[in-house]
């Protein structure tokens, strides 16, 4: 865990490093000491699994966020 560093933490641009000519996915984690690494790890690998099998939580997240802003905005300009 660096303090000066800008960490991506939704995930939705996937980052990859080459090895022996293969692109593998790289996630980077940032973890504060004391915090539970199984979980943290295990989660990983459940969005990992996830966004292979076809649905990204982290667009997920986003559009409903957006949709949200929206109606809130829709809503006022109502009013």
């Amino acid at each position: 865990w660096d303090k000066e560093k800008e960490y991506d933490r939704l995930g939705l641009e996937e980052e990859y490093t080459e090895y022996l000519g293969n692109k593998v996915v790289c996630h980077n984690i940032p973890i504060r000491p004391g915090r539970n690494l199984a979980v943290i790890c295990e989660s990983a690998a459940i969005n990992h699994r996830q966004k292979k099998m076809g649905y990204n939580a982290a667009q997920e997240l986003y559009r409903r966020v957006q949709e949200s802003l929206t109606r809130r905005r829709d809503e006022d300009e109502d009013e």
